[in-house]
């Protein structure tokens, strides 16, 4: 996958990242979707930076940082964790479908995981899509469970186990050469 690679997030990163995260068509497909202060985001990452069920990490193609990915909930134990990602606005196209393949990979063959799980508002059907073809699997439906301070949207809960990823890794593979 050429030089696609995951780095840790460092203090220098958070500026670049909340652009990234206050992007309107970013935050609108979050949990907490108002525009976050810088005050707020350092004082985030002071929270969150040494969390041992948490990881967030660069997402750079070709050099070029362009995305964020995080684990949450985390479990060495248990072997399972959550996860998200989000792009710059004028990542290149593409970068949606290599940063899952990035989390996938770290999740299953750097971190050891048995399942990788997520979440998804139901109006984000460019990820949810995204997430099934790659070999995600639809396991719930929360009903009416995010509210946006206007509205209730349903919440889809996906999962892929590792032996699951072992079976997808080679197509998603190949999906990724086409797009480039």
């Amino acid at each position: 996958m050429g030089s696609c690679m995951l780095e840790a997030l460092r203090e220098e990163d958070l500026l670049l990242v909340l652009s990234w995260r206050n992007a309107p068509e970013v935050r609108g497909n979050m949990y907490s979707a108002h525009e976050i202060s810088v005050v707020e985001h350092m004082n985030w990452y002071q929270e969150t930076k040494n969390d041992p069920s948490r990881l967030d990490f660069i997402y750079s193609d070709e050099g070029r940082k362009c995305g964020v990915v995080y684990f949450t909930q985390l479990s060495i134990e248990k072997r399972t964790a959550f996860w998200g990602f989000y792009a710059a606005s004028d990542a290149p196209k593409g970068t949606g479908l290599k940063m899952e393949y990035a989390a996938l990979e770290h999740a299953f063959s750097v971190l050891g995981l048995h399942k990788l799980n997520c979440e998804v508002i139901a109006f984000n059907r460019g990820v949810i899509n995204m997430h099934k073809k790659t070999g995600f699997v639809e396991e719930g439906l929360f009903r009416d469970f995010h509210f946006d301070g206007a509205t209730y949207h349903d919440v889809i809960r996906f999962g892929m186990l590792a032996s699951e990823w072992e079976q997808c890794r080679p197509a998603l593979l190949q999906r990724i050469a086409r797009v480039g």
